[in-house]
Formats: C-alpha cells, sequence, structure tokens
C-alpha cells in the first residue's frame, strides 16, 4: 500500500474515522519511513460546527507534531449533489497541497462500512463488475494518489480503538441527514442487512475484493485484446480500430475494447452509459457506416476501420488529413 510513498498527506474531517487513521498512521510512520501532513478542507456549511471540525484537526495536526493544511470554500452555488460537489472540491485541494508539500499520496479514512455504501449505491445506479469491485484500496484519480489504509475494518472497530487509545473527534450531526443517499442506506438499510447476515459488511467487502482483482485480470486481457485491433491514428488525439478484428471478438470483450478506445481520447469514461456503447457495437455489427456522438467523442466506420474522434477536434482533424 505504501511502496513509493514516503511523503504521506492525511486527510483529516475531525471525525472518528480519520482521527483513528491519524493515529494509527503517525505510529506506524517509523517503520515505513514515512513522513506525514495534515490536510483539511472546510466546506462552507454547517457554520459552527464546521469550525469546530477545523480547529479539531487543526489540535490533531499539532498534537503529532505534523505540518497542517487547510483551506475554506463555499460551495453553496456550485450545481450537482451535496455529495459530488464535495468530493470534487476535496480532490482539487489535495491535488494543490500535495504539490505544494511534495506529497507522494493522499491517506484517506474510508472503511469496510464505507464499502458496502459504495457497492449497494452503485448496483442500484446501475453498474458493471468494476463497481461492484467498489473502493480500491489504492487507486489513482490524475496525478493524485489515493490510498485507503483502513478498508478492511469496520467503523465500529476504529471507535474502539480510538476510545481505547483516548482520542477526541466529533461527531458530524449531517450524518443524520437522510435526504443524502450514504446516510439512507447506512441509516435505513445497514441494519436490515446485518439482520440477514451479522457479517454481511465483511462479507461484501471480500467480495468486492475478489471482483477488484478478477477485474486487474481482464484489464490485462483488454489491453491486449486492444493492442491487436488499434492502428496508429493519424488524426489527433483519435483512434482507429480495424473493424473485422474487432467485429470477431465476443462481445463482452468488445464493449471492453470500446470503453478503452474511449478512454485513450477523454482520459476517462464518465458519462458514457452501457447503452451508448451496445449502440456503436450493434451498428458495426451490421456493418452501418453511420457516425455516433458519444459524450466527448464521435465514432465512425470508414472503409475497414472504425474512428474515433475527440468531438472538439474534428476541425482540426479534417484539416490534418487534407
Amino acid at each position: 500500500l505504501f511502496e513509493g510513498i514516503s511523503r504521506l498527506l492525511v486527510g483529516c474531517s475531525g471525525g472518528g474515522d480519520s482521527t483513528a487513521l491519524l493515529d494509527i498512521l503517525v505510529r506506524l510512520a517509523p517503520r515505513f519511513k514515512i513522513d506525514l501532513a495534515v490536510a483539511h478542507l472546510h466546506h462552507g456549511w454547517r457554520g459552527a460546527e464546521a469550525d469546530a471540525d477545523l480547529d479539531r484537526a487543526r489540535r490533531q495536526a499539532e498534537g503529532h507534531g505534523a505540518p497542517f493544511f487547510f483551506r475554506r470554500v463555499d460551495l453553496s452555488a456550485l450545481k450537482g449533489s451535496r455529495e459530488e460537489v464535495a468530493r470534487r472540491a476535496r480532490l482539487s485541494f489535495f491535488e494543490s497541497v500535495v504539490a505544494d508539500w511534495n506529497a507522494d499520496a493522499v491517506a484517506l479514512g474510508h472503511t469496510a462500512d464505507d464499502q458496502l455504501e459504495t457497492v449497494v449505491l452503485n448496483l442500484a445506479r446501475g453498474t458493471g463488475r468494476r463497481g461492484l469491485g467498489g473502493i480500491r484500496p489504492r487507486s489513482q484519480v490524475g496525478n493524485l494518489i489515493l490510498v485507503r489504509p483502513l478498508l478492511d475494518c469496520r467503523r465500529h472497530e476504529l471507535r474502539e480503538y480510538a476510545r481505547a487509545r483516548s482520542l477526541q473527534w466529533n461527531d458530524d450531526s449531517s450524518n443524520e441527514d437522510i435526504s443524502l443517499s450514504r446516510n439512507r442506506l447506512r441509516l435505513r438499510l445497514l441494519g436490515e442487512l446485518q439482520q440477514i447476515h451479522p457479517a454481511a459488511v465483511k462479507n461484501v467487502a471480500r467480495a468486492a475484493a475478489l471482483l477488484r482483482e478478477e477485474e486487474e485480470w481482464l484489464d490485462a486481457i483488454t489491453a491486449d485484446a486492444f493492442d491487436a485491433v488499434v492502428d496508429v491514428e493519424e488524426y489527433p488525439g483519435g483512434v482507429s480500430l480495424r473493424a473485422a478484428e474487432f467485429g470477431a471478438m465476443p462481445r463482452p470483450l468488445q464493449r471492453r475494447v470500446m470503453r478503452r478506445a474511449i478512454e485513450t481520447i477523454r482520459g476517462d469514461c464518465r458519462g458514457v452509459s452501457r447503452e451508448h456503447v451496445e449502440s456503436v457495437i450493434d451498428a458495426e455489427s451490421v456493418g452501418r457506416a453511420s457516425a455516433h456522438d458519444l459524450p466527448g467523442v464521435r465514432v465512425k466506420r470508414e472503409g475497414g476501420s472504425i474512428r474515433l474522434l475527440p468531438l472538439d477536434g474534428r476541425q482540426l482533424a479534417r484539416r490534418s488529413r487534407g
């Protein structure tokens, strides 16, 4: 988990999970020869309670002799779900602190309970194998490396640890707000799942870990298949696939190769649904020559090739071709 990491930024909210995380990492840091700093984002919500969280995180950092970074933001005017807006703001904040402090990664306090919530939410919203793998213990978002050392721990176990260590933390009253998806799931569904099976949280975490392992194996197969059908594309930022070889692939592999082609152009597949990908594959299966505009990408059959181009680069592509 800590491979290649010598300077680690710890995201601290002032709550129980991140309080335990910081204390555990302080105890582990000498063993792994890691320097620690603490980062806290004040979202501009919850008034005096949020101010108290900032003060709590600051005192935790000072108590451990760690550098402390914080930022105050006002997210109230931004569009989108509150959870997603806050997530984007945190990532942006972490990116800036990582650059300023020259950190190698950011540690977050996600637990097995968070893993269950993520898997169930992904399933409810519609997801494939990757989404059912849930949160990764180590992941990369852009240039930002995120590590989650507590992902196998239950939330109540961390509270027991914190009490045994006489640690102080703040409770977030917004965790009782059932208008937020995660809170609704945690407060209404988690108890029911544990009634069905007491080890439901651990079992879902174990299943997610198995799916992540299989997903990594399938990613390697997809990479080989993509390399076998891709041509060097003369259009700027584009990808060209050999149609006959692509058409001979099993449909599940076609989906993965097409998504990899889109990721090559866009950097990710956010907003690209299974229906988008299926529409392209269906058109190719009958040799239809019409173009398909997916989010950020145009897909078009030209002769024996399937060409994918960034939508905002079509004029440039035409010029370079001529």
